[in-house]
């Protein structure tokens, strides 16, 4: 029976421990982005800076401090 427990135990533990590595690789780790250099929406830009430009389908993006300005009602 404690055969059957440590066993149980040892698989739980196996199981999660590989999930929380796959975990791991699947979301990798990102430099910090200085301003003015291209990114895209998984990057992290050096503050005041953000990604902006990913609109409109855009995949890629410019670490800048301010966004575009809003536009002009018609």
């Amino acid at each position: 029976m404690v055969k059957k427990m440590f066993f149980a135990t040892l698989l739980a533990t196996a199981l999660s421990l590989s999930a929380f590595a796959a975990h791991q690789l699947r979301t990798g780790t990102h430099a910090v982005l200085a301003c003015g250099s291209p990114c895209t929406s998984s990057d992290v830009c050096k503050r005041p800076c953000f990604c902006y430009g990913l609109f409109d389908g855009r995949t890629v993006g410019n670490c800048q401090p301010e966004g575009p300005a809003p536009a002009r009602p018609r």
